[in-house]
């Protein structure tokens, strides 16, 4: 994992302990808390965008993000 990577995924952490802890709940840094959170945003993306077409478009975008920042080479450990 890069530095970049590491910075993304301790943003996310944050975010996801913040979540947690507004349900009133013990954070447990677990992939069930994650499940939850991403249920939980697709919600309101249902909201914001007015429909289940953009969960998918949503789901789809942040896929593309994901393997572009993944798998570039330029984000070496520095």
């Amino acid at each position: 994992m890069t530095a970049k990577h590491d910075i993304r995924a301790a943003r996310a952490k944050a975010a996801l302990q913040s979540y947690v802890e507004n349900k009133g709940e013990v954070f447990e840094n677990s992939s069930d808390e994650i499940t939850d959170l991403i249920a939980d945003l697709l919600h309101l993306t249902a909201r914001i965008d007015h429909g289940d077409h953009s969960i998918d478009s949503t789901l789809r975008l942040a896929r593309m993000h994901f393997d572009a920042e993944h798998n570039n080479p330029e984000e070496e450990a520095t």
